[in-house]
C-alpha cells in the first residue's frame, strides 16, 4: 500500500502545476497570455480540483494508516489518479510551450565540439522528457489496468 500511496506524488504535482501557471502566464495565444486563455484555464483548474480530491483522499488514507487500518483500496485509486494527474500536467506542460518542447534536447547542447544551440525559453527545457518520462508512472508500482483489477475485487466483489 506504501508503495501505491507514495507514487500519488500530491506535493510534486502541486509544484509542477505552479510552473506550468508561471509558463502559461510567459506563453501568448493570439496576443494574451496563455493563462487568459478560457480552454487553458479550465483544463488548468480540472487538473487543481481533481489533486485536491486526491489529496483529500491521500489524507484519509494516512489517517487510516496511523491508526493500524490497512489502506484498503484507496491506495490503489491514490495510485491511478495520482499519475494520471501526473501525465495530464505534462501534457499541458506541452501545450504550453508548443513547438520549442521538441528540439530542446540538453544532453546534445552540452556537449564540446557540437553547434547544437537551445531553442526557445529556458523553461521548455525538459518538457519533451518529462512527457515522455512520465509515461511509466501508470505502469510501476502495479500497471493502472491491475490497479482497477483490484479495486473491483476490493470494492465490487468481482
Amino acid at each position: 500500500g506504501n508503495e501505491r500511496t507514495g507514487i500519488a506524488g500530491v506535493a510534486r504535482s502541486k509544484k509542477a502545476i505552479e510552473r506550468l501557471k508561471d509558463i502559461a502566464k510567459s506563453e501568448y495565444l493570439d496576443g494574451d497570455p496563455l493563462i487568459n486563455d478560457n480552454d487553458f484555464k479550465r483544463k488548468v483548474s480540472d487538473l487543481e480540483i481533481d489533486l485536491t480530491a486526491l489529496e483529500y483522499t491521500e489524507l484519509r488514507t494516512l489517517a487510516k494508516e496511523s491508526k493500524g487500518e490497512g489502506p484498503g483500496a484507496e491506495s490503489s485509486i491514490l495510485k491511478i489518479k495520482g499519475t494520471e494527474i501526473q501525465q495530464r500536467i505534462t501534457e499541458l506542460t506541452i501545450e504550453a510551450v508548443g513547438s520549442y518542447a521538441s528540439p530542446y534536447l540538453t544532453p546534445a547542447y552540452e556537449r564540446e565540439g557540437t553547434n547544437y544551440f537551445a531553442i526557445g525559453p529556458d523553461y521548455s527545457q525538459g518538457a519533451a522528457q518529462n512527457y515522455f518520462n512520465t509515461r511509466k508512472t501508470s505502469i510501476y508500482g502495479g500497471s493502472n489496468e491491475i490497479q482497477r483489477n483490484i479495486i473491483a475485487k476490493m470494492v465490487l466483489g468481482l
